[in-house]
């Protein structure tokens, strides 16, 4: 999480003070209730951001990992929750969006961390309700830092999304397209992608085993936006989301 908390305090000064995390005697009582190993990437989460999570973890409903998250386990009727998946956040507080965050601890990504996915409760609702978010638990937490604390700063935005195809641009056509245009991407993300350049921003996202992929860009002159749109609806074939 060390690299995590520098991108965080670049973004955001201070930002240390804003997290509290649990000890890992007590992500040990967590693990002891869930009943299997936790992948090494969540335990590092639940020590620095168990408790408050600041602006990172600002737009889901909760994910204590001791007062929410073992305490359901303590209580959930046998067969609710799947034995192959970890239940680590409770989903956005849209309540028409009960969908949940959970490692799947069958799709290793790297070394201790675990593909993202999500679902509703449900014995079976991995069967026909799961969707895959990010490769793994420290890419979405990178994603969460641009999204959450370094986007909002830049007061005009644009998103766009886009389908690879044989006859279209892919997103690494996209990512190279950005880098002319000045941007620099950081060293991770890799299958997702963060660039950043004087006065903007961009975050280039692509799910798992998908052949989507969206970007948003944020920049403090609405000129810079405005060109960089159009450089972009000339190169790339992707579209403005319908809101």
């Amino acid at each position: 999480m060390d690299e995590l908390l520098a991108l965080l305090e670049r973004y955001a000064p201070g930002y240390r003070s804003q997290i509290e995390g649990y000890p890992d005697f007590l992500v040990d009582e967590l693990e002891e209730v869930f009943g299997r190993p936790l992948p090494s990437v969540y335990r590092q989460f639940a020590e620095t951001f168990g408790t408050r999570g600041g602006l990172l973890l600002s737009q889901v409903r909760s994910f204590d990992p001791i007062l929410d998250v073992a305490e359901l386990y303590r209580v959930a009727p046998k067969g609710e929750l799947p034995s192959n998946r970890f239940l680590f956040i409770f989903g956005d507080p849209d309540p028409l969006a009960p969908h949940h965050y959970w490692l799947d601890l069958e799709s290793p990504s790297e070394e201790g961390d675990c593909q993202v996915v999500r679902m509703p409760f449900g014995a079976d609702a991995w069967r026909t309700k799961l969707h895959r978010e990010a490769i793994s638990l420290r890419e979405l937490l990178f994603l969460w830092a641009m999204e959450h604390v370094h986007m909002p700063v830049f007061h005009h935005q644009a998103s766009y999304v886009g389908r690879e195809r044989p006859s279209n641009p892919s997103a690494e056509d996209l990512a190279r397209l950005l880098e002319k245009m000045g941007f620099v991407q950081r060293s991770f993300p890799r299958h997702s992608m963060l660039f950043e350049r004087e006065g903007a921003a961009a975050r280039l996202y692509r799910p798992p085993a998908s052949p989507h992929f969206n970007l948003r860009v944020g920049m403090q002159r609405p000129e810079d936006l405005k060109r960089f749109q159009m450089v972009l609806e000339d190169n790339m074939d992707m579209v403005k989301p319908s809101v």
